[in-house]
């Protein structure tokens, strides 16, 4: 290797070219005499120099031992909590042929059935045993317990297909037991996998370690609400809430939070958040402005998570609700001066969301001007998206059922903004997402639009936008509105409430006498069931 970067002498150079008088070795300044001989110099040192960085990138770089460690265990609990995942979906699945072959009374096939699972669990607690060092006891307790309760059904099995006799209460209360106590093993051993990534989490030993553990939890909290509430309850929230807190790991808050943001769909884990203080900790990253906007908009993240109308529990967020004014504040002034699409959908996500959850929350956006704000955003690129637009009709929608708020949202252009989202398609590639996302603005729209217009004034202005139109297309047309029932109840609603304001004008008689004047439930029975055209 020193050979081949050695640096060439000038005599071998000068020998090498031929030149006369070689032989007796010339210095560099006598080289410098011969212009072709210098230039090949000068280019060598770079050759030469180039090669030898293509070689050391070829070279490993020396491995950090403490990372290598933790990823290795890391991996170790994921690949055996997946592995006891997949072994229990197979049993479970044995479980259910179970039941069918007792009902059908196959008393043989029952026996070689039972037989079968136990010989799975036997196969699970194996695999458990050798993946997890240092079992704890009251697994190995549980699993005593398995192997007795499926021991005693295949005796009962076997003694009925011999006999072609089985006492079905006993064999029933047998298949409870098992059933239960499998799925408390299951439970038990999952919690404590989960429960040792998690406690790596409190003592990992460098940044990289950290982000490892954290992508794993946010992988574990992708796979369901079950394995977010274990997560919860073997203490994720807790410590993910003291990373956010810690500052010589500042920069890692944003994955912290992401992991969170995860976590929390479920209402255990929302409960669990607010007990380890950290709605006040979602305030001080929102409304400190000394902190960076990836950070704030995971923290927004987290609000719109744990406000999600979907959550129950999120009705019950007493010191959320005391610092409402607050977090509006500081959501709105993040998708004011954001410039990122992801931040400014996180941060209208939650302000939607808390419009839901808290009545009082429109009045104070009436206040701060958030109409306004949003409005602007949509002729950006940061809210061009159909899930932007969506979270700003559902603002939009459930500020109009507020009448104090009405007249802020039709002076600033909310009208015309409200009838281009009737207009809103998804592009021929669009995922079933991007499609939904569709419907609901449509539908939001369309709601905001018959709570606006309250007088003929209000309802001229959607008539020249041409919004007319388009209700009566997204009535007749089941595929301009992606066959949503809920767009066609909005859109006839809507239209209703503009002719009734206005009469007859710009509507045709046929489509004023099949979408306006019979029964909702009748035009919305002949549009959502009728493949007829109109013409």
């Amino acid at each position: 290797m020193k050979s081949l970067f050695r640096k060439a002498s000038p005599s071998l150079l000068y020998r090498s070219a031929n030149i006369p008088g070689s032989e007796k070795g010339m210095s560099e300044e006598e080289l410098s005499d011969f212009p072709c001989v210098g230039a090949w110099m000068a280019d060598l040192r770079w050759m030469t120099e180039l090669e030898c960085m293509s070689i050391l990138q070829g070279k490993p770089l020396c491995p950090n031992p403490a990372q290598d460690t933790t990823t290795t265990q890391v991996q170790m609990y994921r690949d055996a909590a997946e592995r006891v995942k997949l072994e229990a979906n197979k049993i479970t699945e044995g479980f259910n042929t179970l039941f069918k072959y007792f009902d059908a009374s196959k008393w043989n096939l029952l026996n070689n059935q039972t037989v079968e699972i136990t010989c799975n669990i036997r196969k699970l607690i194996q695999l458990c045993n050798t993946h997890v060092t240092d079992v704890p006891s009251y697994i190995q307790e549980q699993q005593e317990v398995v192997m007795c309760e499926s021991a005693k059904l295949v005796q009962q099995t076997t003694s009925a297909a011999e006999k072609n006799i089985l006492h079905r209460v006993p064999l029933v209360n047998q298949l409870t037991f098992l059933g239960q106590s499998f799925s408390r093993l299951i439970d038990c051993t999952l919690g404590y996998l989960v429960r040792r990534i998690v406690d790596m989490l409190a003592v990992y030993s460098s940044v990289s370690s950290l982000h490892v553990i954290i992508n794993n939890m946010i992988s574990l909290g992708l796979e369901g609400e079950h394995m977010c509430y274990m997560l919860a309850r073997e203490g994720a929230v807790r410590t993910l809430v003291e990373v956010c807190r810690k500052e010589n790991v500042a920069f890692t808050r944003s994955k912290a939070l992401r992991a969170l943001a995860t976590i929390c769909c479920a209402p255990e884990c929302v409960v669990e958040l607010e007990k380890e203080n950290g709605i006040e900790l979602l305030m001080d990253i929102l409304a400190d402005e000394s902190v960076i906007e990836s950070v704030q908009g995971e923290a927004a993240g987290v609000v719109a998570q744990i406000t999600s109308p979907v959550l129950d529990q999120n009705q019950h967020l007493c010191r959320f609700a005391e610092s409402l004014q607050a977090i509006l504040r500081a959501l709105l002034r993040l998708c004011e001066r954001t410039e990122g699409h992801e931040t400014f959908l996180l941060s209208a996500a939650a302000i939607a969301n808390i419009t839901f959850i808290d009545p009082s929350a429109c009045g104070l956006l009436q206040e701060m001007r958030a109409p306004q704000l949003l409005i602007k955003a949509c002729m950006c690129r940061k809210a061009r998206s159909l899930f932007a637009k969506d979270q700003v009709a559902t603002v939009l929608a459930n500020m109009a059922a507020v009448s104090g708020c009405q007249e802020g949202i039709r002076c600033c252009g909310g009208l015309d903004l409200l009838v281009s989202f009737l207009y809103q398609k998804p592009c021929l590639m669009s995922t079933t997402a991007e499609r939904s996302a569709c419907e609901r603005v449509q539908q939001k729209a369309a709601i905001a639009l018959m709570r606006l217009c309250q007088d003929t004034r209000h309802t001229y202005r959607v008539i020249r936008q041409k919004g007319i139109p388009r209700f009566i297309e997204l009535c007749r047309d089941s595929q301009a509105r992606n066959n949503s029932d809920a767009v066609l109840v909005a859109c006839l609603a809507a239209l209703r409430k503009v002719c009734a304001l206005y009469g007859k004008d710009g509507i045709s008689t046929l489509d004023y006498q099949q979408l306006v004047s019979p029964q909702l439930m009748d035009s919305f029975l002949m549009c959502s069931h009728s493949d007829e055209n109109f013409v």
